[in-house]
């Protein structure tokens, strides 16, 4: 096992050399490895996970409009049916997923409804760790998508198979057999070297290589850190390399969610070869006031995800790239004193492609057959990333999330 004391002794490789550890290598994450996991082939197909911090309310976002009981459970939370954005004749999209509808309508948009998991947790920190781990029954070490990586030949594809444009890396890529990038600045994603001595540089980096290459002293280690830090030089270097690669026509709007995806769209035309992207949208543990907050937050969602779209329609790549949006829970169904709704269970989750099947997957829970007053989930989260490993990815299942499900139409067989 590796202990604090032997990770922080075996950062003075780095130190030892002059230089401060890159902080993206310091969010690496640590994880049990994947015994005897099956390869598979190699592809193009890209998945970027968009993660919806704080639960998002999914009634209020693909909305059960025909219902009475939902305005009746949402005096004032309820958005009208004149409002609605239909999809049939039973649910619709809020109205400030006006882009997402039009992307509905072309068969780029799957909605899978009521997706959760048997015994709900509502804490965010364990929720989202369950989201992440896909584990809901105990506490696993290793990330879904880090199981992934570990399955699959990855390590061969690309100097960085996944790339995490987020402060900090999610627990959902967890893994010690690959390094993966977290960032939010290609700019500032290098080794920092005195700027006053800036031919010195080229120097100090080649020292650095070297030492990270001899790990004999703290076997094993410092084989490990070593190994890690060669990665993440050769992975700041490639993401310099690609980092004026592509001028997108595409404006995207002023946020930092859509500022994150244009990243990942610079990376994917790059060509850097990664076959995951993670994104974060936080801002939606809407307790009070609710109703202009969620509006503003679907808004930056759909926003962000029409201009990443058009962004890959204009490098030819809109069949390669295949978004998922998820949120740790809903919400409650009823409504709050403070105009807002508290943690709940069951949400709908967004698949978005130039290449999949749209439509609404699923059903929708019943509002007449609440669970202590939380939708009943119809879908098992699992279902979804079973589908998403199998069919776009090309991966085995049950290496990633230890048992076969069945699997959703939303992508073809």
């Amino acid at each position: 096992m590796v202990t604090r004391r032997d990770f922080l002794r075996g950062g003075l490789l780095l130190i030892s050399a002059g230089l401060a550890a890159p902080a993206f290598l310091a969010k690496t994450g640590l994880a049990t490895p994947l015994p005897g996991a099956a390869r598979t082939r190699a592809s193009r197909s890209i998945l970027v996970v968009v993660q919806l911090s704080g639960g998002n309310d999914g009634l209020n976002t693909v909305v059960p409009y025909a219902d009475p009981l939902y305005t009746q459970l949402r005096p004032q939370l309820a958005v009208s049916p004149a409002e609605v954005l239909p999809l049939d004749a039973a649910l619709g999209l809020h109205p400030a997923l006006a882009p997402l509808k039009a992307r509905y309508d072309a068969g780029q948009l799957a909605i899978v409804t009521g997706v959760g998991y048997p015994n709900p947790d509502r804490s965010h920190f364990r929720a989202m760790d369950i989201w992440q781990t896909a584990e809901p029954a105990a506490y696993a070490r290793s990330g879904w998508l880090g199981r992934y990586l570990a399955s699959c030949a990855c390590e061969g594809q690309a100097i960085a198979p996944a790339v995490s444009v987020t402060q900090a890396l999610p627990r959902a890529f967890w893994t010690e057999s690959l390094f993966v990038p977290a960032l939010t600045d290609l700019g500032a994603y290098r080794v920092q070297t005195d700027p006053r001595w800036p031919a010195d540089r080229p120097a100090k980096l080649q020292a650095l290589r070297e030492l990270e290459a001899r790990h004999e002293a703290l076997r094993p280690y410092a084989e490990f850190l070593g190994q890690q830090a060669l990665n993440a030089l050769a992975s700041a270097e490639a993401l310099q390399r690609v980092a004026g690669g592509w001028a997108t026509p595409v404006e995207y709007p002023a946020t930092p969610f859509a500022r994150s995806l244009r990243l990942v769209g610079q990376l994917i035309a790059g060509d850097l070869g990664a076959r995951l992207y993670y994104v974060q949208l936080g801002g939606f543990d809407t307790h009070a006031n609710q109703k202009n907050t969620h509006a503003r937050l679907l808004e930056t969602l759909a926003g962000g995800l029409e201009a990443f779209q058009q962004d890959l329609e204009a490098m030819g790549r809109a069949d390669e790239v295949l978004v998922m949006t998820f949120s740790e829970f809903g919400r409650r169904v009823r409504e709050n004193g403070s105009q807002g709704t508290d943690h709940g269970t069951a949400e709908p989750m967004f698949l978005l492609s130039a290449a999949l099947r749209g439509g609404i997957y699923g059903q929708q829970p019943p509002l007449d057959d609440l669970d202590n007053g939380d939708l009943r989930y119809q879908v098992d989260f699992r279902t979804v990333y079973a589908t998403l490993l199998e069919r776009w990815l090309g991966a085995a299942v049950e290496p990633v999330l230890g048992a076969s499900y069945p699997l959703l139409d939303f992508l073809p067989g």
